[in-house]
């Protein structure tokens, strides 16, 4: 045994780290054209990012587990509401850094009852200004360091001289500290932005869980869209990925389910649990959903076809609300559901 994975198993607990946001979520009768008005029906304020996500959903899964947050806020009503929100949950604070002169991050977004389709509008704010050294000063005693999102990071998607790009960095400087570092990512179309930011970041990740589109670009495995997902493409792509350097894992998921691939040579696949379509409120955060379970097992020592169970399970219940982290559910309700369906 290494002295990192040492380090890692003697440590208990996960902390998220990245983007801390105020998710103002519209309910609209549908998207309108440019120059356009719609109609609100439903408005209300969440805590957002996929940092708080993951840690939300992981609180309400399991109570007892250690959780901790560390981002940077500003110093208004809206850092203050995401502080108070935490709190509520006890999920650690301390490394929460409120920045002076800088707004709280928050996104816009708009939920059409037509399809239940989103639309994001984004301020970095606080977010922007996080950046390695902020990682490089964290200290604390849980096994998994989360990092979400990169591509949504300014301070951390920059090139950096000695590690390729500053996300790199950071991931490179947690494993150091002896934490087991797991990734997550922000959609983005622009494809070159993942060979510089994210591909120098994956040699210092164990973890990485992506979506299908996201996992295209970093794979250059064409992976369809739709309700029929190609498993054998998608277990290329999680291959492919893992062999630019990731240490343990690799997860895609996708609407229809999820695949991933390990360093030992596992491999498997999970379709998604049937959710009638008259009944889908939201997916809002289904992927940060997926995500969280698959930490969870992760950190209880599940083997991988288990974790994928729970990672599509908690996503499964997050369809059912409107909020991003608001559908999850106590730990005894995804095994139901998953000896429901096994």
């Amino acid at each position: 045994m290494t002295e990192s994975s040492r380090l890692a198993t003697e440590r208990s607990g996960i902390l998220a780290i990245g983007n801390l946001i105020v998710d103002k979520t519209h309910r609209i009768s549908s998207y309108p054209a440019e120059s356009l008005l719609a109609l609100i029906s439903e408005s209300a304020a969440s805590v957002g990012g996929g940092a708080a996500n993951v840690l939300f959903d992981l609180a309400r899964v399991d109570p007892s587990l250690k959780l901790a947050v560390a981002g940077l806020v500003g110093d208004d009503e809206d850092g203050r509401f995401l502080r108070g929100e935490f709190s509520k949950s006890d999920i650690d604070t301390s490394h929460v850094v409120v920045q002076p002169g800088a707004t709280t991050s928050f996104t816009h977004v708009m939920i059409s009852q037509a399809n239940a389709t989103r639309t994001f509008f984004h301020s970095h704010g606080a977010n922007s200004r996080l950046d390695a050294g902020f990682c490089a000063r964290l200290d604390h005693p849980a096994r998994i360091a989360h990092l979400a999102y990169l591509l949504l990071l300014e301070g951390l998607d920059i090139e950096d001289a000695e590690y390729g790009s500053a996300g790199a960095r950071a991931l490179a400087m947690l494993k150091a500290k002896g934490f087991r570092t797991s990734l997550d990512l922000v959609s983005d179309n622009e494809a070159s932005r993942y060979a510089r930011f994210v591909v120098p970041a994956l040699p210092h990740t164990d973890y990485l869980i992506v979506n299908d589109v996201e996992a295209a670009h970093l794979s250059g495995v064409a992976l369809p869209q739709g309700d029929r997902p190609d498993w054998e493409a998608m277990d290329r792509a999680a291959r492919a990925i893992l062999a630019m350097g990731v240490g343990e894992l690799v997860a895609i998921h996708c609407p229809a389910g999820a695949v991933a691939a390990t360093a030992d040579g596992a491999a498997r696949h999970q379709p998604s649990y049937p959710v009638p379509k008259e009944e889908m409120v939201s997916a809002l955060g289904a992927g940060d959903a997926f995500c969280a379970g698959v930490l969870y097992g992760l950190h209880e020592g599940h083997d991988v076809a288990m974790c994928l169970k729970l990672g599509t399970a908690l996503a499964h219940f997050n369809l059912f609300a409107a909020s991003a982290a608001g559908g999850a559910v106590p730990l005894d309700r995804l095994l139901d559901l998953i000896r429901r369906y096994d």
